[in-house]
C-alpha cells in the first residue's frame, strides 16, 4: 500500500469490500476528504464527500459501475475488483472548506486516478449525450443497498 498516503491517513480501511459496516459507521453524517488506494499498482484516487458514507456507498451500487464507466477510478475498480483497493479517509472538515480541502490533497498527493487536478471543476470533464442518459435513467429509481 501507499506509505505516504497511509501516513497522512485518519483511518485506513484495508478489506473495504467486507469493512463496509464499519465504513458506514465510522463515517455516516460527516464530511470529507476519501482515497482510494490500488494496493497492485499503488495508483490511487481522491475524492471527497459532503455526506461522506453516502459518496462512498456509490462505489458499492451496480447502477454506478454501469453510468460511470468513463472515470478512471470507475474502470480500476472494474479491472481488478474492489478486493484489490484499500479506503483512506484523509480528512474530515465541514461543507464550507471542502472543496479547498479536496484541493489540498490533490496538491500534495498528485492523485494518478483523477481526470481533473482542479477539485469540484466539473467544466473540464464533460459528459456524453449518452452518459447523461445512462445517469437519469440508473439513478431515477436508485436504491442504495444495505
Amino acid at each position: 500500500m501507499n506509505n505516504l498516503i497511509v501516513k497522512y491517513a485518519i483511518k485506513v480501511y484495508i478489506d473495504p469490500l467486507n469493512q463496509r459496516d464499519l465504513i458506514r459507521k465510522d463515517n455516516n453524517d460527516k464530511i470529507g476528504i476519501y482515497c482510494w488506494i490500488n494496493n497492485i499498482n499503488e495508483k490511487f484516487y481522491i475524492g471527497r464527500g459532503a455526506p461522506l458514507y453516502l459518496r462512498i456507498s456509490d462505489y458499492y451500487q451496480d447502477w454506478y459501475y454501469y453510468t460511470c464507466t468513463s472515470l478512471n477510478i470507475v474502470r480500476a475498480l472494474t479491472k481488478y475488483g474492489m478486493r484489490n483497493f484499500s479506503l483512506v479517509i484523509l480528512e474530515y472538515t465541514n461543507s464550507d472548506n471542502i472543496i479547498l480541502c479536496e484541493q489540498k490533497w490533490i496538491n500534495l498527493l498528485k492523485p494518478s486516478y483523477n481526470y481533473n487536478i482542479i477539485a469540484g471543476n466539473i467544466n473540464k470533464y464533460k459528459q456524453t449525450t449518452e452518459s447523461l442518459d445512462k445517469i437519469s435513467k440508473a439513478t431515477l429509481d436508485k436504491k442504495y443497498s444495505k
